[in-house]
Formats: C-alpha cells, structure tokens, sequence
C-alpha cells in the first residue's frame, strides 16, 4: 500500500483503524502474558520471573515491561478496565499511576475496594497524564509517600536508587554514620548502604557456615544442618534460574509422591520455579488456589 497516493479521506479512517486494532491487540498481550504467568512457563524456560522473560525474551524495554505487567495484574482485579483500554479511555500509564496508589494504600491498612478501584478509574479516564497524577495524589491517604521506588541506570556499573524515607529514618542514617566517622569519614549513602546489605547478607544468608560445635560422639545432621548444606550447594540461588529472590526448599521427587527429606532429595528453587515445578508434577488446576 503506497500511502502518498492514498486520499486524506482514507489516511485517517486507516489510522483510526489501525489504533483501535493496536489497543485491542495490547489487552491480547496482556491476557497471554497472564497465561504465561499462570503456568510459570518464564520458569521451564530459565527466566527469573515475568518481567525477565518480557525483557530478555520478548524484548521490552524495562520501563515497557513493567507497566504491562502492572496491566495485566491489575486487570486481573478490576476487569472492566479493558473496556476502558479498548476505548482508548486509559492507557499504560494512567494503570501505573492508579497501581502506585492501590499499592500504597494497602501497605498503609487502606486497602481499596473493588467500587473504589472503578471510581478512581473513572476519576482519571480520558485525562491527561499530569491532570491523572494529581487526581491520584489527592486520593492518597499519604501523598508525601505516593512516589514509587525507581531504580535508573547510570552507567555500565552504576545505577541510582530513589526511594522516600521517614524522618525516623534520615536519624538512623545520621546515626549509623557517626558511628562508623571514625573508620570509614565522609561515608557516602551508597557506601553505607552497600556495608547495610553486606551485613545483612551474612547476618540472613540461610547457607552461612555456623560456629563449629564441640561434641563427644557423632551425630547425625540436625535438620537445620542438611538446610543449610543445601543452600550452601547451591550458592544461596535457583538451582534453575540462579534467582536469589524468594528461595525455597524444593523436594525433587515431593512429599505427597513418597520424597524423603534427605539431602540428595533437596534442591534450592526461587518461589516461580517452585511453583512451576509443583505445576508440571501436579497439574495447574490443581495448583491454582496457591498460586500468587
């Protein structure tokens, strides 16, 4: 199709076309991501999660992938907003302001009802993004606290955290660094920071080598002995997806099918390949109720 020869009649009538195809075909993503969430195939396939397998995979930018998958959840919960999608009444942006807002209000015990996710929808339907940000400012129970966490490259190695804190926790800060003024002067933030998580890491790390015991006689391995093996085979990470989020104690051949608790029937799994796995033993119809 040569669109210099086409009449201005039919450039914009294709153009509309083609819009209305391009919303619809955005809330199809979403529901086959969805399934793809469903089943934790991202899992099967060596991703850490949804959004790895969107960036990696299917080749999103971050900033892309995260807003479709703030949709595909939130759509979950308020189904009618596909409607207002296909209309072209609220885009991807518009569900991210209005997650960002549910979100903060759940952490603060204000949770949102179903009749109240619809109204600020309404609220923030057919408005422009900086007009939507301020509806859903002046819905917040805490509006100080309404700017979600942001993590933005910087360069190849370095990257810059935003995140808001309490007043309480500027004082623990001022505090940790007078403590450390004499060792480590002029501590920067991430500094401090970096010395916070390395301590927390050794402090929390389920495979850290515990003090050595003096004993007369030899015992057998404490339950929380052959744990802690474990997680130390597996370098404290997915035996699957080297994720280090949300790892557990996966049984190889489960429990309900006759798996023993020895060590040479544990593995270290992250909380997606976990469930993949207990899908591809037990069905997905099965494992739904425990799905999150």
């Amino acid at each position: 199709m040569n669109l210099k020869t086409m009449n201005d009649t039919n450039l914009i009538a294709k153009t509309e076309s083609l819009v209305r195809e391009e919303r619809v075909l955005l809330t199809t993503v979403l529901r086959h991501l969805h399934e793809i969430n469903r089943r934790r195939l991202y899992s099967s396939m060596g991703y850490k999660s949804l959004f790895d397998f969107a960036v990696r995979h299917l080749g999103y930018p971050e900033d892309q992938a995260y807003r479709r998958i703030a949709a595909m959840k939130l759509i979950q919960e308020v189904p009618e907003i596909e409607k207002k999608m296909n209309a072209g009444e609220i885009s991807l942006t518009h569900i991210g302001l209005a997650q960002s807002l549910f979100r903060q209000e759940k952490k603060m015990a204000n949770e949102f009802s179903h009749e109240q996710k619809l109204s600020v929808f309404d609220q923030i339907a057919n408005k422009p993004v900086r007009e939507a940000e301020r509806i859903t400012l002046s819905l917040s129970s805490a509006p100080e606290l309404a700017k979600p966490d942001r993590v933005n490259t910087v360069s190849e190695n370095l990257v810059e955290l935003k995140f808001t804190a309490s007043i309480e926790l500027r004082k623990k800060v001022e505090s940790l660094k007078g403590l450390l003024a004499h060792q480590h002067p002029n501590l920067s933030l991430g500094e401090l920071f970096e010395q916070l998580c390395d301590l927390g890491l050794s402090e929390w790390n389920p495979g850290k080598i515990a003090a050595p015991r003096k004993c007369r006689v030899t015992q057998k391995p404490s339950q929380a002995q052959i744990l802690r093996g474990v997680f130390q085979r597996a370098n404290t990470q997915c035996e699957n997806c080297s994720s280090v989020y949300a790892l557990e104690i996966d049984h190889v051949v489960p429990q309900a099918k006759g798996g023993n608790s020895e060590v040479e029937n544990l593995r270290i799994l992250c909380r997606s390949c976990n469930q993949r796995s207990a899908i591809k033993e037990f069905g997905a119809k099965k494992m739904e109720q425990y799905l999150n």
